[in-house]
This record gives C-alpha cells, sequence and structure tokens, in this order.
C-alpha cells in the first residue's frame, strides 16, 4: 500500500460524516477515499474504493452497521471500527462478532479516532508492512502463440475496472510487429515512433498527447510504431540520437503519471524488452502446455534469473490454454521449469472472439471462464497475493475470479 491508511466513512448524517473527514485530514497517514449514508451503501462503496478501515456507525437505515460488517467480511478482511453513541455491552459484543476491529463510542476525540485507525491498521495482516501493488507489469514470453497480446489487453482492463479512478496505460513494446492497435480496434495517431521524434527528455505530457482511448474500457493504448521499419527510431540504429534509450524514457515517464502500466513485450531481448522487463515491478511469463513453449521458456527464465539475474519474486510463470485434454497438468509444467506456475488461464473461444470483436473480453456481456479467471488474477497482483496456483488450484482461482467479475457486473453491461 502506499504510505496513507485509505478509510472509508459511513454514517446517515452528512454533519457527522463531514466532522470525521474534518478530524481525519488533519492526520497526514490517512486519505478519506470515500463516504457512505447506510448500510447497503457502505458495501457497494467497499467493493468500489477497496479502504483499509471502515468507520462504520452502527445504526444505519436498509442496513444496519453490524449487518454491513458482516457482508463486508465475509467477501474481503477489512479493517472496520465501529462507532455508536451506544456504549453497552450487548452492542459491543454484536459488532465484534459481526468482524469489527474495535469500537469507539461518540462523541470522541481526534486522538482516540486516530489512534484506533494506527491500531487497527498494524492488526490487519500485513497492513502498514505489505508492498505497495505493482505498477508496471511487464508481459514477456519466449515464443509467439501463446497468447501474451491477449493477456495483456484484458489484464489491463481489468485493472481499470478493480477500483475506480485507476489510470491505466498499455504500452506495446512489441516496436517491431505490435498487434494492440488492431486487436483493440483502434487506430491511433501517434505510436511510440513520434516519440522518439521528440528533442527533449520524454515527458507524462508527452505521452498523454499520444494516448489513444480503448473502446469500452476505461484503458489508454501506447501503441507500437505502424511499420517494422519505423522501429528502428525508437529503438534501433535509425534513433535520432544513439546516446538515449527512448523505451527507458517512456517507462520511467509512465511511472510517474499513471496508476499502473501494462507492456506487451516482443519475444527477443532488444533494448526496449530488456528496458521494459527492468523496470517492471513484476514479470509475467507467459506459457503454454507443450513441449515447444516449454523448451522456450525454460531458456528464457534461465536469462531472466541468471543473467539478467532479476530476483525470483519478481518473475511469475502465467501457464496458458490449461484444459482437461492437454497431456501437461500445472504441476507437470513446474516440475518441468523447476519454477513455481503463479497463475492458470483456460482455454476459452471467448478470448479469440474478444481480439476478432476488437474489444478485451473483461468489456463483453460473455461470462467466460477465461474473463473469470483474469478477474482473480487481476486480484492477486493488486492485493499482492503470492500463492502459485498448481494443478488442483484452477478451478478454485477461476471460482474466486468470479466474484471479482460480479462486482463489475453493472459496468460491463453499461460498457458492451
Amino acid at each position: 500500500m502506499s504510505g496513507k491508511l485509505r478509510i472509508l466513512i459511513v454514517d446517515d448524517a452528512a454533519p457527522v460524516r463531514q466532522t470525521i473527514k474534518t478530524m481525519l485530514e488533519m492526520e497526514e497517514d490517512f486519505i478519506v477515499v470515500g463516504e457512505a449514508k447506510d448500510g447497503q451503501d457502505a458495501i457497494d462503496a467497499v467493493r468500489k474504493y477497496n479502504p483499509d478501515i471502515v468507520l462504520m456507525d452502527i445504526n444505519l437505515p436498509r442496513l444496519d452497521g453490524v449487518s454491513a460488517t458482516a457482508h463486508i467480511m465475509a467477501e474481503r478482511p477489512t479493517g472496520v471500527i465501529m462507532i455508536s453513541v451506544e456504549g453497552d455491552r450487548e452492542y459491543f459484543s454484536r459488532a465484534m462478532q459481526a468482524g469489527a476491529k474495535d469500537y469507539l463510542v461518540k462523541p470522541f476525540s481526534s486522538f482516540d479516532l486516530a489512534s484506533s485507525i494506527r491500531r487497527v491498521g498494524k492488526e490487519m495482516v500485513g497492513l502498514g508492512e505489505r508492498p505497495e501493488a505493482p505498477k508496471v507489469i511487464t508481459l514477456f514470453s519466449t515464443k509467439g502463440g501463446v497468447g501474451k497480446s491477449t493477456l495483456a489487453a484484458n489484464l489491463a482492463a481489468g485493472l481499470a475496472m478493480f477500483r475506480a479512478g485507476n489510470s491505466v496505460v498499455l504500452a506495446d513494446m512489441d516496436v517491431e510487429f505490435g498487434t494492440l492497435a488492431v486487436m483493440l480496434g483502434v487506430k491511433p495517431k501517434s505510436t511510440l515512433a513520434d516519440l522518439s521524434r521528440l528533442s527533449e527528455q520524454i515527458n507524462p505530457a508527452n505521452i498523454k498527447n499520444m494516448l489513444i482511448a480503448v473502446p469500452s474500457t476505461e484503458v489508454n493504448l501506447l501503441a507500437a510504431p505502424i511499420a517494422p521499419h519505423l522501429a528502428a527510431e525508437f529503438d534501433g540504429e535509425a534513433k535520432a540520437d544513439q546516446g538515449r534509450n527512448y523505451a527507458e524514457e517512456t517507462l520511467k515517464a509512465l511511472r510517474q503519471g499513471w496508476d499502473f502500466i501494462v507492456i506487451d513485450t516482443a519475444t527477443n531481448f532488444r533494448e526496449s524488452t530488456v528496458a521494459a522487463l527492468d523496470l517492471a515491478d513484476v514479470i509475467l511469463l507467459v506459457t503454454t502446455p507443450d513441449i515447444p513453449a516449454l523448451h522456450n521458456t525454460a531458456k528464457g527464465l534461465n536469462i531472466l534469473l541468471n543473467q539478467l539475474e532479476y530476483d525470483e519474486k519478481k518473475v511469475k510463470v502465467v501457464l496458458n490454454e490449461i484444459s482437461t485434454g492437454k497431456s501437461l497438468s500445472a504441476s507437470d509444467v513446474a516440475h518441468a521449469l523447476d519454477f513455481p506456475v503463479f497463475f492458470t488461464l483456460p482455454e476459452d473461444q471467448a478470448l479469440a472472439a474478444a481480439v476478432n470483436a476488437g474489444q478485451p473480453v473483461l468489456s463483453r456481456r460473455s461470462k467466460s471462464e477465461a474473463g473469470q479467471a483474469i478477474g482473480h488474477l487481476v486480484s492477486k497482483l493488486v492485493e499482492n497475493q503470492t500463492d502459485s496456483a498448481g494443478d488442483e488450484g484452477s478451478g478454485q482461482e477461476i471460482h474466486q475470479g468470479r466474484s471479482f467479475l460480479t462486482r463489475l457486473g453493472t459496468k460491463i453491461k453499461t460498457r458492451s
């Protein structure tokens, strides 16, 4: 997480919400991300804003604070602090049984409120100590045809939908043969080649003018050059200034200006690919359960870990196109690579249909298995879940991804 605890205020009285907000704004380590006026609104707001702490009034219309807390805790661990004018033991017990972490009786001081929030923040598993969600996610493979670009597009769409207000850029760093613009049905007016023609250092403002909005999503695309020979202007012998690394400049500027950057790369180790790998917080090494793909993946894994010397925690293997008809299971693949499989994605014709329709599967009405699984992959990455997924974990991941898609149901319908 960032240095600030994200707080949601729930109270049916607007003046009370404003008073609490004013108290919290005096603390440098707190940020109020939203408000809610009743229990049902609180549940919806937690799904939308993903707060660390919820200040929950116990007496609320539509759905009381205790019931709302039980609903919230059933979906995800959250630091709920119950606030009430009622100070007797019965109310306290009901709140604790529902999953609240603390109980404050109104009126309370700014000191008492801040102390409770910090104490609950420390009590939450990993809260205050867990690493930030990855900002730059690079997808890489050592063989074409493994679904890497399709996954990149859908991952970007999922990140934009995961939390309201996320700014997401999908960067096509396959500078010679990038296909994201075609895949997403857009015609960019500017590309990476245009960035390389700038005399000044590449900055967020330069990039913003060259992004193109992807329809039906909240994603902006930074497209690869429209012709292979133009790649040399960005990364090659035709660079205007051979002393500059345009890929590195671009990615550093993206990191400064946007919440998430998803990078699709080529199946090589040229300058732009290495920059995308170097500057990534997470590298998703995408492969499929067949011998040719795994043979190349093993070579690529060796380069990433032993020659480029990336931390093993940074590299995560994603196994695509898993089905009961495949001869190799996720556990077989992990054994063959001598490296854990972080996530598995099922075979799904909806992905091909989405590509042909020029939009990510996550923006379509289809409740496909792949879309649900990608939703859970987003959750794992954003929430820094590090457990690897073996052969038997695939079904569980798809099931958990379904709850993510359920939360996004309204958006998917309105955008389709």
